[in-house]
């Protein structure tokens, strides 16, 4: 009997997603196994966010989903949901906007309490835990607003721990940040990876920002998968090369690889 920890969480079946007169997710079949760290990785357009909307249960599909060993559509119950944490690119957010950041990590929790009972202490000691382990716990009583784009972000990603998910999915956590901001948050979701035990999607264009955890990548190119292997393979110059269409060139440095032009 195969060990629970390696057993499938996510499967796709021959999925695709067709809007007027285009292709977006081409007949894509993929499994991703619990506990599993997964790159997505390719050019704008690739079809890595919408992959991302099927497994959340934010787009429709024709083909197979399977969730927890399970088949699933694209709606889904609230517990279903609450198994599956989400945390889109970063986004901006009116200075004005009335919810303290503290706040905006409790409502993470509304899944489970309900959207009409106030989180109680347990939840409350939860989310200012996640807040302190995320590095952010100083600004918990600071509106939304007025915080950097990495600090949302680390709320962005308590919020979701919050609802205790199995899976997180990460479309471009590290877009728009400064570089040293983007170390840091990506030092803190392996951290995170590590310590909840998650199945983790980390979708990314940026070959030079890769989490260290992040093991096997998936490679799309126009709704299709043009590789699925381990990330060192993935990488590679001419992999790479022929995915974006541009030559490119891999190289090390101090135990990390980057990407260049060709």
């Amino acid at each position: 009997m195969a060990d629970e920890g390696e057993k499938d969480v996510v499967e796709l079946d021959g999925v695709s997603v067709r809007k007027p007169g285009c292709v977006l997710l081409d007949n894509v079949s993929l499994a991703f196994r619990r506990h599993e760290f997964v790159g997505l990785v390719g050019p704008n357009g690739a079809g890595k966010t919408t992959l991302l909307n099927v497994v959340a249960g934010f787009e429709k599909f024709s083909g197979a989903l399977r969730l927890f060993g399970g088949d699933t559509g694209w709606r889904r119950s609230r517990a279903q949901r609450m198994r599956v944490g989400y945390i889109p690119q970063s986004f901006e957010i009116d200075p004005a906007f009335p919810i303290r950041a503290l706040e905006a990590v409790l409502t993470g929790a509304y899944g489970r309490t309900g959207l009409f009972r106030s989180p109680g202490a347990s939840e409350r000691r939860r989310a200012l835990d996640l807040m302190e382990m995320l590095r952010v716990r100083h600004l918990a009583e600071r509106p939304l607003g007025h915080l950097s784009g990495g600090e949302r972000q680390k709320v962005s990603l308590a919020r979701a721990l919050m609802q205790r998910p199995e899976i997180l999915l990460l479309d471009e956590p590290t877009s728009n940040l400064d570089v040293a901001v983007q170390m840091e948050v990506l030092n803190l979701i392996c951290d995170l990876y590590e310590k909840e035990r998650l199945t983790v999607v980390f979708v990314t264009h940026d070959f030079n920002l890769l989490p260290r955890c992040m093991e096997r990548t998936v490679l799309l190119n126009r709704g299709a998968v043009a590789f699925d292997g381990a990330t060192s393979q993935a990488l590679a110059g001419d992999m790479l090369s022929r995915l974006f269409e541009y030559p490119l060139e891999t190289f090390e440095r101090n135990g990390r690889r980057f990407v260049s032009l060709g």
